[in-house]
């Protein structure tokens, strides 16, 4: 082949491999639309499919996150959890800078609470979305609120007073971003209370296994899960009741001054329970009474 026609089969070889990736990257933002649109009208299932097309071939553009976060939660709504945590970390691992990026972290905690399972289960995805949660405000705390609502009100005067398009524009974009700050109240309040959720559901699979062992007559296992709720789950609405399981099972051991130092510990932590607290001391004595007289009676 001579120089020539190589060079002209090199020229068109070019010129067709870039007018296919030109014809493919001008495809991707009627391909978005219209999985957009599915979702929108919730069609999620045809989103999915949609967007499958532009995984890929979106790469590396200004779509990339948009086609990740959509699918992530087209996914979500499907509840196909675990498919929209992978999209949701490919989005947040690939385009770290997007603005998608905080939504995705919360997104996450999202799916691993929706499949955090009864409390007799295994719990590793309760877990995991107290410790996603947890990470969400941490990595994105509270701006403000009064500050932020100042701004935004001195940004909607300035607005009135632009006539340019383009700084009009510009200072549109800052009122959407203060805005955007004020939702992340309702966002970190939405964690704490999952979080809260969470935590009662790992207490009350401890208290339950405690409560097990104590229809088990197994009351030195009992003592033990009852106390684990107690150091680990202090906060939650079993500590109280674990703590005078834990009494009880001690009482019921013979070990006196252990109960004798659980129950001090229950009058402190609840002073307005002293009708409680003194049918524990009265229970603990009766119980020494009882054994002292068993001794006795076996000498």
């Amino acid at each position: 082949m001579s120089r020539v026609l190589l060079g002209l089969f090199l020229v068109l070889f070019v010129s067709a491999c870039t007018s296919s990736k030109t014809d493919e990257n001008a495809s991707i933002p009627v391909i978005f639309r219209e999985a957009q649109k599915m979702y929108d009208e919730g069609d999620y299932l045809g989103a999915q499919l949609e967007l499958s097309k532009l995984t890929y071939t979106s790469r590396a553009t200004e779509y990339e996150d948009d086609v990740q976060f959509l699918l992530g939660m087209s996914y979500f709504k499907s509840e196909q959890y675990l498919l929209a945590i992978d999209a949701f970390q490919t989005l947040m691992r690939n385009v770290p800078s997007s603005p998608y990026a905080q939504e995705a972290y919360f997104q996450i905690a999202e799916c691993y609470y929706k499949m955090s399972p009864e409390p007799q289960l295994d719990q590793d995805y309760t877990r995991r979305a107290i410790i996603q949660y947890q990470g969400y405000i941490d990595t994105y705390p509270i701006p403000d609120s009064a500050g932020v609502a100042e701004e935004i009100a001195e940004a909607q005067e300035l607005l009135k007073s632009v006539q340019e398009t383009d700084k009009k524009a510009q200072v549109e974009d800052v009122i959407r971003r203060l805005q955007n700050k004020l939702k992340q109240f309702e966002k970190v309040k939405i964690a704490e209370e999952r979080i809260a959720i969470c935590r009662n559901k790992l207490a009350k699979k401890l208290f339950d296994a405690a409560e097990q062992y104590v229809q088990l007559q197994a009351y030195r296992a009992a003592t033990m899960y009852y106390e684990e709720v107690l150091s680990k789950f202090g906060d939650t609405k079993y500590a109280e009741p674990a703590l005078r399981g834990k009494i009880d099972a001690l009482i019921i051991r013979e070990k006196w001054d252990d109960a004798e130092y659980d129950i001090n510990r229950y009058a402190d932590a609840f002073p307005e329970r002293r009708t409680i607290v003194e049918q524990m001391r009265k229970k603990m004595n009766d119980a020494i009474t009882a054994s002292k007289q068993a001794q006795l009676a076996e000498e």
